[in-house]
């Protein structure tokens, strides 16, 4: 009977130890997060903790380059950052987009000196591909087909 007894008390606490020692462990694990991450606001941040977003904000803006650009984003968005890329189609087992010289677009598996693309924004939601290589541009006429001119 003694020994029943010992059981009934010493269960709920066992039970409850392990229901509590996981909280336990993620506890220290989140606070041993939050204290390696100190929380930066914008009001009283030092000028080392701004610079490096400033920095980041005109690396991804200028084109990795790490200058600092003067005016805002949105003015800067509307100036025609050019940039070389290929662009890949994820569809069926995918493709690369290229124009040859002769003006056509088509799809090619492997990319290519044709593959490669200078894209540069025009203005809001508008950008211009030129193939780099062709020396064309990427035009659609009024019934969506795509050509090189």
């Amino acid at each position: 009977m003694a020994t029943a007894q010992r059981l009934l008390i010493t269960m709920p606490c066992e039970a409850s130890i392990h229901r509590t020692l996981p909280a336990f462990i993620l506890l220290g694990f989140l606070t041993g997060i939050a204290s390696t991450h100190p929380v930066v606001s914008r009001s009283n941040g030092t000028l080392l903790e701004r610079g490096w977003q400033s920095s980041l904000l005109s690396r991804s803006i200028a084109g990795m380059s790490g200058e600092k650009s003067d005016g805002n984003w949105e003015s800067d968005y509307l100036l025609g950052i050019k940039r070389q890329r290929r662009l890949y189609c994820n569809v069926g087992i995918g493709f690369h987009l290229q124009i040859l010289p002769d003006g056509r677009i088509s799809g090619v598996h492997n990319e290519n000196q044709y593959s490669l693309f200078e894209i540069s924004t025009v203005e809001r939601g508008v950008v211009s591909l030129f193939g780099v290589k062709s020396a064309l541009f990427i035009a659609m006429n009024n019934k969506g087909k795509l050509y090189g001119t």
